[in-house]
């Protein structure tokens, strides 16, 4: 749009700032009983059957400063995992933090009907979000130097132990689920790599005559375009401005950003 790239990430954006300014405006009008109608109500759900809950819950956003921080988290870890998993799995694994832990919560109260819980916002999701960001960059640093992964299991213990302790059961549940589902998106491939037939599979492939590789030449001299290409990029911004690069070349940054990344996380 107008020379400038339009993510799913924005849009979602967009999508929750739009929903909680008509909450504000809901709120200030006394029109209370939307939130209760369109929060999701384990017993609502159950025993009334309304099912459209399980996909409106998060967009119900009670006015306050937490909104922004929830805002901030899915802007800047977001981005980078819609980046590596395309636009469509990205939008699939976003609903799917959605609709699966709602549906899991429902099949606990069936079980046990003293177990039950009222959900509205996304702040569960878009922590998610950052639990699937840590898996792709573990190693990548955040507050103060401290490593992605470390920040994600100081986190998700802290929200665990204060649902604990407030004996929320089911947001408990709903957050070690959302985990999961984000843990399983990145990394649920891998698991396969410690079964036996696949170890055996995997030493076969080591035996095999590598292909042929780039002589040190030929990798150095690409290796050194990309850099005088970064750099005359990183030129016209300091010139031009950000707006002033073409598609081709907001691509190209994009991907020298991503191999910073996965740099900083091989160390």
């Amino acid at each position: 749009m107008k020379n400038r790239p339009v993510y799913v990430t924005g849009v979602l954006i967009l999508a929750h700032c739009v929903c909680f300014i008509i909450g504000v405006f809901a709120a200030a009008l006394d029109f209370s009983s939307w939130f209760v109608e369109l929060s999701f109500n384990t017993r609502a759900v159950l025993l009334h059957t309304k099912l459209w809950q399980l996909l409106t819950y998060p967009w119900i956003h009670t006015p306050s400063l937490a909104f922004a921080l929830d805002m901030l988290v899915l802007y800047w870890f977001g981005h980078d995992v819609e980046h590596i998993l395309g636009r469509l799995k990205y939008l699939l694994l976003y609903f799917s933090l959605i609709f699966l832990p709602a549906v899991f919560s429902l099949g606990l109260s069936a079980i046990d009907p003293t177990i039950r819980g009222i959900m509205n916002g996304s702040d569960l999701i878009h922590f998610s979000l950052f639990i699937a960001y840590t898996c792709l960059f573990p190693s990548s640093e955040l507050f103060l130097g401290i490593k992605a992964k470390w920040v994600a299991l100081i986190f998700l213990a802290l929200f665990s132990l204060i649902d604990i302790a407030s004996k929320s059961w089911i947001h408990l549940f709903w957050c070690w689920s959302s985990v999961a589902i984000a843990t399983y998106s990145i990394l649920g491939r891998k698991i396969f790599q410690y079964l036996p037939s696949f170890k055996i599979g995997m030493a076969k492939r080591k035996t095999q005559k590598p292909k042929a590789t780039e002589s040190s030449s030929t990798y150095n001299k690409k290796k050194t375009e990309e850099d005088e290409t970064i750099d005359a990029i990183l030129d016209k911004i300091a010139k031009s401005g950000i707006g002033s690069l073409t598609k081709s070349e907001r691509a190209a940054l994009e991907r020298a950003r991503i191999a910073l990344l996965k740099k900083d996380q091989k160390k």
